[in-house]
């Protein structure tokens, strides 16, 4: 299994969707979301065939879509990435990255 470090912004970010799915859906779903977006970034790294190319954004960055956000992120290393943001879906990817 591989590793991830979140920047300070994706751990904002991750921090927002927690406390927006409490008040929509409830803490109960709010701790799965979180449990489930835990259990992908530790999947990503291993498994750099399910990322879209996102360079056109910035150099070497990848994405990958997961319900209603998008992790943005690079490989540091083989087995480890670095996210840089996790966004909403309908969010402007240019203004946010």
């Amino acid at each position: 299994m591989g590793s991830y470090k979140l920047s300070g912004a994706a751990a904002s970010d991750i921090a927002g969707i927690f406390r927006f799915g409490i008040r929509k859906f409830g803490l109960g779903m709010a701790d799965k979301y979180l449990d489930e977006l835990e259990a992908l970034f530790k999947e990503l790294p291993d498994r750099p065939e399910l990322a879209g190319d996102a360079s056109v954004f910035a150099h070497n960055l990848k994405y990958y879509r997961y319900k209603a956000h998008v992790l943005f992120y690079i490989m540091e290393e083989p087995g480890r990435i670095f996210i840089i943001r996790v966004l909403g879906k309908r969010m402007d990817f240019i203004r946010h990255l």
